[in-house]
Formats: C-alpha cells, structure tokens, sequence
C-alpha cells in the first residue's frame, strides 16, 4: 500500500482534518452562536424568544449554538430538516440531553424549507447555515424565511464565497499549470470525498451567489443584511493537513485577518445577519 493510500486511510474526511475541524470550529462557535448570543444579550426578556435553524440535520450546529446560549432562559429551540431521518437523530440526542445532562430540550420536525410550518411572525431568530446554495431556487426560501420572521426579527445565514481570494488564485494556478496544481494540493483527497450529496433528498452546489446577488435578494424581500460575518480561510485541505506547521501558522493569521478591511475576500463562506424590517 502506498504512502499516499496509507495517509487516505489515517485522514478519514471530516474527522482527523485539521483544516476542517477549525472551519467547523469557527463556523459554529464563532459565526453562528456568537452572533446568536450577541442578539440575545440585547433583548430586554428572553422568555418566549423562538430559535430556528433550517436545514438543521442532526442538530450539530444547533447544540452548538444552544450549550454556547444556554444561559438564557425562557428560549425556545426548533430544528427542521427535509430528512425524517436526519430530524429524528436531532430529536434523539436531545432526549439524551435532556434525560441524562438535565439540558433543556430542542425540538426537531421534518419540514419543507419552502414552506414551513409556522406562523406569519411567529420566529425571532434564524439560522440557516450551508443550506441555501443546495436549492436551485434560493429566493422562495428566503421569503418564507422573511414571512415566519416577527418584525425586527434576525436571520444569519452562511453559504460559500465565490469570490474567496485564496481560492480564486488556486483555480488560477491550476488552470495555467493544466491541472498540476489541483493534484498537488488536493493529492490524497480523492480517496475520502464526502457521500454525494444528491444521495437522498439534497442538490450539489446548485446556487453559489457571490455576495451582492444575496445581498439584492434579502434587500428585495424586506430583510436587508445588516452585518457581514466573516469565516474562516480555508475549508479542508490535504496539503495543510500534511503539514502541520503551516496549518498552525493560518490558524494563527485568521483572527488578524478578521480585523483587516478585505477581510471578506479571504473568508471560505459569507455570513450574512440579516433583520426583518
């Protein structure tokens, strides 16, 4: 067996990456909870505020945002997922954390991103993170999102960045060195891609917008985007899992890259927190 199929075998995807446990890493606790938490600390009472994440799966990302809230009491949690089975996983972890961690629990639905079942102004926060670019028509969703949204209500939502600097400049090394540069920096990658994701009920990357044409969307339904959340720079990458150094050295470089004024051509997804009006 080669060293390369040795390495495949060792780096199972999303499990031992380093690149990819900081994107989740960052994308939970800093894109989505934080910025959770930071709207919750600015409401006078947070009894009967309603918490929704869409396309929520198994509720990773939402048990994330909720141990890093728990804190404030009188929240209620919701997850929807298209997946029963996805939903149902959701529901069972939170049966465990209500039966053995004493944990408040979150209540998980399948239900149709298109047509959700709530009320007209019945929400206070959104969160729809890594869905809206797997449907092929993102803009029906977001005005669902803007009809169960109660006025002054938020909306954060993250989705790929197009027009990521780093990632840009890599497809243009790879174009001009005919492919060289892709099977360098991705060699050992081939062997561990994720499931496709068309497998059951979800589309690939059908609706990946640059940043202004969401920006027009989410202004045309009248929930314009009122802050920009920066990501982090890369999503997963065998080269900087091979070497570990350099991947602590980014590590290092992204909180100083949060701070400069570019720094939303160097992030690897948009967030985007957007208020109803």
């Amino acid at each position: 067996m080669s060293k390369e199929q040795d390495w495949s075998q060792a780096e199972k995807f999303f499990a031992r990456s380093w690149t990819h446990i900081f994107y989740f890493w960052k994308l939970r606790q800093i894109m989505l909870a934080k910025t959770v938490k930071t709207l919750l600390q600015k409401q006078n009472s947070n009894a009967g505020v309603r918490i929704m994440d869409l396309g929520c799966g198994p509720g990773t990302n939402l048990f994330d945002v909720y141990d890093i809230c728990r804190e404030f009491e009188g929240v209620e949690w919701f997850g929807l997922d298209l997946n029963q089975r996805e939903a149902a996983m959701g529901a069972g972890r939170s049966r465990y954390r209500v039966q053995e961690r004493n944990m408040q629990g979150v209540h998980f639905m399948s239900g149709d991103i298109f047509k959700l079942p709530f009320a007209d102004n019945s929400i206070d926060i959104l969160i729809s993170s890594e869905v809206v670019e797997h449907l092929p028509a993102p803009l029906p969703a977001l005005q669902e999102m803007q009809r169960v949204l109660k006025p002054k209500g938020y909306a954060m939502v993250t989705t790929p960045n197009p027009r990521n600097l780093p990632e840009m400049f890599g497809y243009f090394l790879d174009k001009i060195s005919f492919g060289a540069f892709k099977n360098f920096y991705w060699k050992g990658q081939d062997e561990v891609s994720a499931p496709a994701l068309d497998a059951e009920v979800g589309f690939g990357h059908v609706s990946v917008h640059p940043f202004p044409i969401w920006c027009d969307w989410f202004e045309s339904i009248g929930m314009p985007v009122v802050k920009k959340v920066r990501g982090p720079l890369l999503f997963g990458s065998p080269f900087f899992d091979r070497h570990r150094f350099l991947i602590g050295l980014l590590l290092m470089l992204d909180p100083i890259l949060d701070r400069l004024p570019f720094r939303f051509l160097t992030t690897t997804n948009l967030g985007m927190l957007c208020q109803k009006k």
